[in-house]
């Protein structure tokens, strides 16, 4: 792979900025090339398999620019020494393209004697097709009248229980007492929002199967059914023709609130959030279909609103760390954490536990609870969903000066089964299942490593016995080599060719050609009940460029 078009897009995103005077900003831009090459194996109810090729390459961009306008810098000119706290503005943001040219979503499928490309056939392949995202992209000013925190633009937010992004502004205020108040309003990233990302998209709502009210010839006689797709395909090879889908385009407003609270060694977290999108109305002629169309949901009566809730949520968290024993004592971190769906009625997920450390021991029993959570203007949110139960007992060897680090982990799941006479109650009559992983990492030398990873899992539907062994060796300052070697057993009650014992091994090198670039790549070759040997090549390579002066 040539590192011209990654050096290229680096500077002309770092003169796009201004950034061509180095001394007065610092900045880091980072870009990785990310290639990879294998197949996936269909389903085929008649006949034999196909196998399918996927031929991926991804490229991202990062970049931060820090300090933008000079402030910093002329604050600690003018007063040298001084604590400095005043308003500091930054921009960063992270740019990727992903896009499969292999027969997984460039191939064809034939319905009724006619060739459909799988892209309009299955709407979700379009992600990967050619994917352009971005995942934030953000103007911050910190420190402004020495309290208030601002973020303007794409905003990715790693909560304790989910994901989320939104475009829009958000604010985080220090108040004079151990108390920080955040406030946001925006707009929910979805898959169909401009350089969207799919992967945080609200759980429920599909492409291929988006379903529309049909009126009937009284109220209430209508029935759902698939929004109709019969117009000719298009010619675009890289997006769905066919997919269209009012529900996952609706623009969707979103605020939030959260309260945060320190001290004594502890934090206390309260947060709401609410998320709500326009009712779709009319997606065609009001007499395209035998009755008329009042829109996309049920309004014979005028009974649809205007807006409609995706989901409010309440969650509460809380953690503190202590040492009661002094220096040489154990020390205590208890955390506890819940999320309250208020259109459900019901606890979303919770989970409390406590990490109790003593020298390089450390021991983490936990509990936890979690029912699956879907979007509110699905129609599968109206289906009772499963919850589950976890007990999980952790322990940890990490000493600070030692050749053996270990982490081993225990647990028992507990699954809410359905009615015993239904049709997708499960087998098992029992519904606790159990199983383990041992994790254990040695420094044979200063330059080789191994690691040791088995697993049980007893889980739903299957029984699963793992093993995989991994070195590692510096076989020079900007060499590193990488091999594996795994297996895996499955027991379980379905077709049988899902599953039988499979292996993989893998061969993988870094090569760090200079500070800011490296050139990762890896070999691997599996089996399996459904594939007797596949091979899977994997090239990555990392360009990063940073200034701090």
């Amino acid at each position: 792979m040539s590192r011209a078009p990654a050096l290229a897009a680096c500077v002309a995103v770092v003169g796009a900025l201004g950034v061509g005077e180095a001394r007065a900003y610092d900045f880091e831009v980072r870009a990785r090339t990310f290639g990879q090459g294998y197949q996936l194996p269909t389903l085929h109810l008649l006949g034999g398999e196909l196998w399918l090729a996927r031929r991926r390459f991804t490229e991202s961009l990062s970049f931060t620019v820090w300090d933008l306008g000079d402030l910093r810098r002329d604050r600690r000119r003018a007063q040298p020494g001084r604590p400095d706290d005043g308003p500091v503005i930054w921009l960063s943001a992270h740019l990727r393209l992903d896009h499969d040219y292999g027969d997984w979503t460039m191939g064809a499928i034939d319905v009724d004697g006619r060739a459909i490309d799988a892209i309009d056939q299955v709407p979700e392949l379009a992600a990967s097709s050619l994917g352009l995202e971005l995942l934030y992209g953000e103007l911050a000013i910190d420190g402004l009248w020495h309290r208030v925190d601002l973020r303007l633009g794409r905003q990715l937010h790693l909560d304790d229980v989910d994901p989320w992004s939104m475009d829009g502004i958000s604010a985080r205020i220090r108040t004079p007492w151990p108390v920080t108040i955040e406030a946001l309003a925006g707009l929910r990233v979805r898959d169909g929002s401009p350089l969207g990302a799919s992967a945080v998209e609200l759980d429920g709502t599909t492409g291929a199967d988006c379903r529309e009210y049909v009126e009937g010839p009284s109220p209430g006689a209508g029935t759902w059914q698939i929004i109709d797709r019969s117009r000719v395909p298009g010619d675009d090879r890289l997006g769905s023709d066919l997919a269209y889908c009012p529900q996952r385009t609706a623009l969707m407003p979103m605020a939030g609130v959260a309260v945060e609270a320190t001290g004594a060694g502890a934090r206390a977290r309260l947060a709401y959030r609410r998320t709500q999108s326009r009712t779709p109305g009319l997606i065609g002629d009001v007499d395209r279909l035998d009755h008329p169309d009042r829109g996309l949901y049920p309004d014979e009566l005028g009974q649809a609103p205007a807006w409609g809730v995706n989901e409010e949520l309440i969650s509460v968290g809380v953690d503190g760390r202590w040492r009661p024993g002094g220096a040489r004592g154990v020390t205590v971190a208890p955390w506890a954490r819940a999320r309250y769906s208020l259109i459900d009625a019901a606890v979303a997920d919770a989970g409390a536990g406590v990490r109790l450390e003593r020298g390089p021991h450390a021991v983490e029993p936990e509990v936890g609870y979690a029912r699956p959570l879907l979007d509110a203007d699905s129609i599968w949110s109206v289906f009772v969903t499963g919850a589950s139960t976890d007990l999980r007992l952790g322990y940890q060897l990490a000493p600070r000066r030692g050749r053996l680090r270990a982490r081993a982990t225990a647990w028992a799941r507990r699954y809410a089964l359905p009615d015993p006479g239904a049709e997708t109650a499960p087998a098992a009559t029992s519904p606790w299942v159990g199983g383990g992983r041992v994790r254990a990492e040695l420094a044979v030398t200063p330059r080789l490593r191994a690691e040791l990873d088995l697993l049980g899992d007893d889980g739903y539907g299957g029984r699963r016995l793992g093993a995989t062994a991994t070195g590692r060796w510096q076989a020079r300052r900007d060499l590193a080599l990488t091999g594996r070697l795994g297996g895996l057993h499955v027991v379980t009650d379905q077709r049988a060719s899902t599953g039988g014992a499979s292996g993989v091994g893998q061969l993988g090198a870094r090569w760090a050609i200079d500070g800011g670039l490296a050139l990762d790549a890896a070999t691997e070759l599996s089996a399996s009940p459904r594939a007797a040997a596949q091979l899977r090549v994997v090239v990555q390579l990392e360009i990063a460029l940073e200034d701090d002066r």
